[in-house]
């Protein structure tokens, strides 16, 4: 059933692919031979551009209602039309010169055709049938420099190798911008007038054929005239119009090449960017179930349980259909996607489990070692002096061991209080109720508290709050233990002589409100700021009290996230340091979905 289904499906796809190809191709020659016409039309009307004239036109009782762009390419190549009846009269004209005439007798019309009778222009003749009315077209072109050529030869003087021209002659040589050569019999140059540097002084019998015939591939038109009386040849030779240059990509190479080459490249890279199209297809098709099914075999047999994340709420349904249309993408593998997809959530569920109690594990029992080692050092020197029996130590001395003792007993006391709230925190293990409290007179009873411990100087802290009520859903004593932990930082890590600014701010227009911290201390470099918060990273202290265990930047930061709030710092070395709790509307939603959760 599946070979059949995915031999039925390639030779579907690979029949269409097929015929896109044919299209393609009958496309691109179809503007082939459209270009060709194009070029054909525009380096000489007849016959082309007659015969499409005739094709394109409308027809009414006066005649041909001929394309208006048609006209302008006629106009453009210097030439004309005429539409005669049976005998002869000229029923209409397209640019016609006035020095037309407005019959032709039939051996006349033969005689000039065949030049036998002067005319003053090339004719052509050229008969076609339409919508059952022969037409008869007579088609005239002068060269745009007839005149002009004639008025070189009477007026240009030779002698000594230069050329020279009457100042009228030289006014109708400027308006094309051209120059002008005499050859001899041989084709060498005799004498020339404003030829520019990199043009031939010497020409072939085809060179001069050729390109009096096709400029296209030179970039500059011809015209020759042989004056029968010195046996010298007159070139007069222009620049090519810009519509013309532009028609050209690519100087010096034949236009049909052009196109030729162009359709060709064109039908390549169709037929590369299709193949490309449907090898990707087919690799997602088929391949790519393939290599996410050995994938996620290899990840499980290495441990790896990872599954992606899931979708936001507010794309749920998004997600749904995506899933369903991987389903029908992939209906052959369906069964086993769900069934590696269940494995792997079981197994993903085992592992974290194990990880999560393993790691917690491991850090009590590293960070209770690290942290207890010290104090507890000092606690058992000072027993062991006070109960051995060389020594006899006097009652002051004795209460001098016991102060030190307590000591640091308080201090491991107040490590491991640290260390459970920081745990349970990240664990979320704190059922507390927030209340809307006025952060603003809590700020300055914090303070306040802060400042009144033994050995802090209050007259260099300086605390500014809002004239108004600043309303948060706050917990009172997390507040005050935020705020401890940041004077007790300002004020053992800096000189004697710092100065701490506490500044409250409030942003009307969103409710938005923010602390900063900022003394003129020594202040830190770049790797202490980003390490600022990890547990244990300044190292531990004896010798200060309880703020000095290492732990408050990391309590401060867990206790104002868990407040709805963010914490940033600033600082560089010898300019102070700035700590800024922020809340704002990222963190009051942050606050609302984990309610939620």
């Amino acid at each position: 059933m599946v070979r059949r289904r995915l031999a039925v499906r390639f030779s579907l796809q690979l029949v269409g692919a097929g015929a896109l190809l044919v299209v393609l191709a009958v496309v691109i020659v179809i503007w082939i031979l459209a270009r060709l016409e194009e070029i054909e039309i525009r380096r000489s009307f007849a016959p082309t551009g007659i015969s499409r004239l005739i094709a394109e036109s409308r027809t009414d009782a006066s005649g041909l209602i001929a394309d208006p762009v048609l006209l302008e390419r006629l106009r453009e190549d210097g030439g004309w039309l005429q539409s005669l009846d049976d005998h002869g009269n000229v029923i209409q004209s397209f640019n016609a010169p006035d020095d037309l005439p407005d019959r032709y007798l039939p051996g006349q019309l033969m005689d000039y055709w065949i030049g036998s009778e002067p005319y003053p222009y090339r004719l052509g003749l050229w008969i076609q049938e339409k919508d059952g009315v022969t037409y008869t077209l007579l088609y005239g072109a002068r060269s745009p420099t007839e005149d002009l050529l004639g008025r070189l030869i009477d007026d240009g003087k030779l002698e000594g190798g230069s050329l020279s021209f009457s100042e009228a002659t030289l006014a109708m040589l400027g308006q094309r911008d051209g120059w002008v050569q005499v050859l001899d019999r041989e084709g060498r140059e005799l004498a020339a007038w404003g030829r520019p540097d990199g043009a031939p002084t010497t020409y072939l019998l085809q060179d001069l054929a050729l390109q009096s015939v096709n400029n296209d591939g030179v970039g500059a038109l011809m015209d020759t005239r042989y004056d029968k009386r010195t046996g010298y040849t007159w070139v007069y030779q222009y620049p090519m119009s810009e519509a013309r240059r532009h028609a050209m990509p690519i100087p010096g190479m034949m236009p049909e090449a052009q196109v030729m080459i162009a359709g060709l490249a064109a039908f390549l890279l169709s037929a590369l960017l299709l193949f490309i199209v449907l090898s990707i297809w087919y690799a997602n098709r088929f391949g790519t179930p393939l290599i996410q099914i050995l994938g996620a075999i290899r990840r499980l047999g290495g441990g790896n349980y990872a599954e992606p994340s899931p979708a936001r709420p507010k794309r749920r349904r998004f997600a749904l259909r995506k899933k369903d249309a991987r389903k029908r993408r992939n209906r052959i593998f369906g069964e086993v996607f769900e069934s590696l997809e269940s494995l792997t959530r079981a197994l993903r569920a085992g592992k974290d489990a194990a990880e999560r109690t393993q790691r917690t594990r491991e850090e009590w029992i590293a960070g209770v070692t690290h942290d207890m080692k010290t104090p507890l050092a000092s606690i058992q020197g000072y027993a062991h002096l006070m109960a051995a029996d060389k020594y006899s130590w006097t009652e002051d001395e004795i209460r001098k061991f016991a102060s030190i003792i307590l000591e640091k007993s308080e201090y491991m006391d107040k490590l491991i209080n640290d260390l459970s709230l920081t745990y349970r925190l990240r664990s979320g293990d704190m059922p507390v109720v927030f209340e809307e409290l006025d952060a603003r007179g809590l700020l300055e009873h914090a303070v306040a508290r802060a400042i009144g411990q033994p050995g802090y100087d209050g007259g260099r802290v300086h605390c500014s709050v809002p004239s108004s009520p600043v309303r948060a859903e706050l917990h009172e004593p997390w507040f005050e233990r935020i705020v401890d932990n940041l004077v007790a930082n300002a004020f053992l890590h800096n000189p004697p002589d710092t100065l701490l600014r506490i500044a409250m701010t409030q942003d009307a227009r969103d409710g938005s409100w923010r602390i900063d911290f900022a003394d003129n201390g020594r202040g830190m470099d770049e790797q202490t700021v980003e390490r600022l918060f990890e547990r244990y990273y300044r190292g531990l202290n004896t010798e200060i009290g309880s703020e000095g265990s290492g732990l408050g930047m990391a309590v401060a930061k867990e206790l104002v996230q868990a407040m709805g709030g963010r914490i940033e710092v600033r600082s560089e070395p010898g300019r102070g340091t700035v700590v800024s709790l922020i809340w704002d509307r990222s963190g009051r939603d942050l606050i609302r979905t984990a309610d939620a959760t």
